[in-house]
């Protein structure tokens, strides 16, 4: 049994990896692209899947924040490795 544990948690850990979960600096990436369109209050949850974002993106983000005139927005955030952050409102 613990043989196939180290393998597993090792298979896993590649997986996350290659799909962009464990990515530096992703969260202060995926903030301040939110904050540049004068968004405030900026709450991230970092998701598996990307419904809202292409197929080249691999980390993906919802976001809820607040306007300048108050209202609460409800958005994503879809980022790859050498791409830029790419900031879709859905609410």
């Amino acid at each position: 049994m613990r043989r196939l544990l180290l393998p597993a948690l090792a298979a896993a850990s590649l997986a996350l990896g290659a799909c962009g979960y464990f990515y530096p600096f992703a969260d202060d990436r995926a903030r301040a692209a939110v904050e540049a369109m004068n968004l405030t209050d900026v709450h991230l949850t970092r998701t598996m899947l990307g419904l809202n974002c292409s197929k080249s993106d691999k980390i993906y983000y919802k976001f809820t924040a607040h306007n300048l005139r108050g209202q609460e927005i409800h958005g994503v955030v879809c980022m790859s490795y050498l791409k830029g952050a790419t900031v879709r409102i859905t609410g």
